[in-house]
């Protein structure tokens, strides 16, 4: 059995070294695919994985909604043989309303802070309006909060680029603007912008500083005032707000924190993926197309395994014909020719592999800019590498080595040795 194999073995090595040049051609091929595969899964996963850490960083992780839940209608006597005109139910007491506000807050908050896995609470007014300053107008989203307890939601001290969340504090009309807003306005510190709120009212505002998240959605539109003067704008007193933002402890179990939130509070629940599904839905979609299209080029590298093995079938017709003669069995003819495929296809993975490795890590170090129109703004591209992208790459590799091998294996396989040697 041995014997058998080391014959094999050194059939195959002889094939490879035959056609040389198309042998390093063929592995060229597949760790040109192998490469591409690797760098692209790096790219993509670090497109995604961006987005979501720059939403984490910028969005609570858990928002309760100022919709109020209606609890399921429960049957109060369990027969199943009931008249529909005389259902009895227990409703609760609870009553719909079309109103997107929580009221009072205070005590909705005073519960949350009491919850072990809950870090910090942020209530806040979501409204929108129209800057103006000068000649230049912008529609802004607002967002009216309390600085102290905002700060640990979303890192905000962190992201001040100008001014200083302190300041916001102590300035009943202060305002934090995002640099992007800041800039098509042609705004600087403390300059006094107007505000024309849903109400058809205008407010004087201080430009108390700007803020940076990356995102930019959330720096071109985006503003930040103080929670009280908020609720003016909306007309709302102050035990209402719009919704509460919720930063946990830690990632884990954050969907039953959620379920649990609600059932406590009464109120609606939304995590930071379900409220930013569409946008990570888009990205992964593009990926997914991405990566389909990759597959081809495994497929192109297919085709030149299945080209240099059937011209060796071609050219070593004779050989075959004398190994059959002296016993080779078909089987063993197939195992040669699929091995050869195999080696290829190994080592085009390896080498793909490792140089899309290194490519990868150099890529990111590059000082990369997409310009402010990019949805995630950032002076370099991530890369994110997991062991499931080179499982994957291989798998892909090898299985069309080993699929391009089969037909001149077969081809091979039946060759006929009396034929063959009588041509």
């Amino acid at each position: 059995m041995n014997s058998k194999l080391y014959l094999i073995f050194s059939i195959v090595k002889n094939h490879l070294a035959f056609k040389r040049k198309q042998t390093v051609l063929v592995i060229a091929g597949v760790a040109v695919g192998a490469m591409v595969m690797v760098l692209t899964f790096a790219i993509t996963n670090g497109i995604i994985y961006e987005i979501k850490s720059k939403i984490i960083e910028v969005s609570p992780l858990i928002t309760v909604k100022g919709e109020k839940v209606i609890p399921k209608r429960h049957l109060l006597f369990g027969n199943d043989n009931y008249n529909s005109e005389s259902l009895y139910v227990i409703k609760s007491r609870i009553a719909p309303d079309n109103k997107n506000e929580i009221k009072p807050y205070m005590q909705v908050v005073s519960v949350l802070d009491n919850i072990k896995d809950i870090d910090a609470v942020s209530p806040y007014v979501y409204t929108r309006g129209v800057l103006r300053l000068r000649t230049l107008t912008e529609p802004c989203f607002i967002k009216g909060i309390i600085p102290e307890r905002e700060k640990n939601i979303a890192n905000l001290s962190r992201k001040i680029e100008t001014g200083s969340l302190e300041e916001l504090a102590y300035t009943p009309n202060g305002i934090l603007a995002g640099n992007g807003l800041a800039d098509k306005l042609k705004a600087k510190y403390h300059d006094i912008i107007r505000l024309i709120g849903e109400n058809g009212q205008v407010y004087n505002l201080i430009l108390v500083g700007t803020f940076s998240t990356g995102f930019s959605a959330v720096d071109d539109h985006n503003i930040f005032i103080n929670l009280k003067f908020a609720q003016n704008i909306k007309g709302y007193p102050d035990n209402i707000v719009t919704a509460i933002g919720i930063h946990t402890k830690t990632l884990d179990e954050i969907d039953p924190l959620a379920k649990l939130i609600s059932r406590i509070t009464g109120y609606k629940t939304e995590t930071w993926e379900q409220a930013n599904a569409n946008l990570i839905d888009l990205f992964e979609r593009n990926n997914n197309i991405t990566l389909f299209l990759v597959i081809f080029v495994f497929i192109v590298a297919g085709f030149g395994i299945a080209n240099v093995l059937i011209t060796i079938v071609l050219q070593k017709r004779q050989d075959i014909a004398i190994m059959k003669s002296f016993g080779l069995s078909k089987r063993s003819i197939e195992m040669i020719f699929i091995l050869e495929g195999l080696i290829l296809g190994l080592v085009g993975t390896v080498i793909g592999e490792t140089a899309g490795y290194y490519l990868a890590n150099f890529i990111s170090t590059l000082p990369i800019s997409f310009g402010k129109g990019a949805v995630v703004r950032s002076d370099h591209l991530v890369t994110y590498q997991t062991a499931f992208s080179f499982i994957i790459t291989a798998f892909f590799s090898i299985a069309v080595s080993i699929a391009a091998g089969w037909s001149p294996a077969r081809r091979a396989a039946k060759a006929n040795p009396v034929d063959v040697i009588r041509a």
